[in-house]
């Protein structure tokens, strides 16, 4: 891990590129392709180093990397409210368009990829101005209309189609840069949208059918978000051994915990195709909101009502 982020393939096929410059800025300037979502997966890849290393007990190394995971920060623009390129100087690159796809943003726009900080989302609500602010984003981000600006790739990609195509404004959950968005309701003032949403996502955007998928399925990632969506639960980030909870698809379903031999059982009571919201959730008897790894390999039932 310290190997691929610390030197440079000059073929670009492994590593990261631009290392040397993202070690002395803490962003990729943006004479690097898909500078902003570069820097962001390397800031991202940074806190899961530092989480390796702390239980290693590389103290030092989990110290350095976890105070690198934070300089996706250097990249937030207050006065516009978007993650933006800059130069090697410090100067955010101009003419600068919230929608505009690629050049500095890899499948998305701005408008997408400022949600990227997975490992720090508390980091990130205070940059936006505090819960308040971080909730209308949200609902701004849901409610705008899926429009895309194609300067950076000169022409339309798929990825931008399946966004407009979907009710969904800009989430663009057909794509990976999303695919964490719905989940980031449970945080903001707004907690019970992440289940509206999930809801709608799974019974608009996923068909029984030969259509099948709302966009391309890499690597099977578009299976792996529908799996953990039908299971009432999401790994938002992964590396942080929590769960952010969401509304489960089925009445009933048991997941067989290899490790610990035994099954847990997931319960959905009142589950109404019509119902988008989930009263409360328990872990065997205890209210939870989230769920910890560790209490969900020790427990014997979750339910959602």
């Amino acid at each position: 891990m310290l190997e691929t982020a610390e030197k440079e393939d000059p073929s670009k096929r492994y590593g990261r590129q631009g290392a040397s410059d993202y070690q002395t800025l803490g962003y990729l300037p943006f004479d690097y392709h898909e500078s902003v979502s570069h820097s962001l997966d390397y800031s991202y890849s940074d806190f899961c180093i530092a989480t390796v290393a702390k239980q290693l007990g590389h103290t030092e190394t989990a110290a350095r990397y976890a105070a690198s995971s934070l300089s996706y920060r250097t990249l937030y623009d207050a006065q516009t409210g978007f993650m933006r390129a800059r130069s090697t100087n410090g100067n955010f690159k101009e003419p600068f368009s919230p929608i505009s796809w690629g050049g500095d943003y890899a499948e998305c726009s701005a408008t997408q990829a400022t949600f990227g900080a997975l490992h720090d989302l508390s980091g990130l609500i205070e940059l936006m101005g505090g819960k308040k602010a971080f909730t209308q984003r949200l609902l701004d981000l849901a409610n705008q209309k899926p429009q895309f600006d194609v300067r950076g790739y000169g022409y339309e990609i798929h990825e931008m189609s399946e966004m407009a195509q979907a009710p969904f404004g800009q989430i663009a959950i057909s794509n990976q840069p999303s695919f964490h968005i719905p989940y980031l309701f449970r945080h903001s003032l707004h907690p019970e949208y992440t289940n509206l949403l999930i809801h709608q996502i799974r019974s608009q955007a996923f068909h029984q059918d030969f259509q099948a998928y709302p966009g391309d399925e890499d690597n099977g990632s578009l299976s792996a978000w529908y799996i953990w969506s039908a299971l009432g639960f999401y790994p938002t980030c992964p590396g942080k051994p929590s769960y952010d909870l969401g509304i489960p698809l089925f009445d009933h379903l048991r997941i067989y915990l290899a490790k610990e031999n035994k099954w847990l059982d997931i319960h959905a009571e009142q589950n109404h195709s019509h119902f988008n919201f989930v009263k409360e959730c328990r872990l065997d008897k205890a209210l939870v909101s989230s769920i910890q790894h560790q209490d969900l390999l020790k427990a014997e039932q979750l339910t959602f009502t």
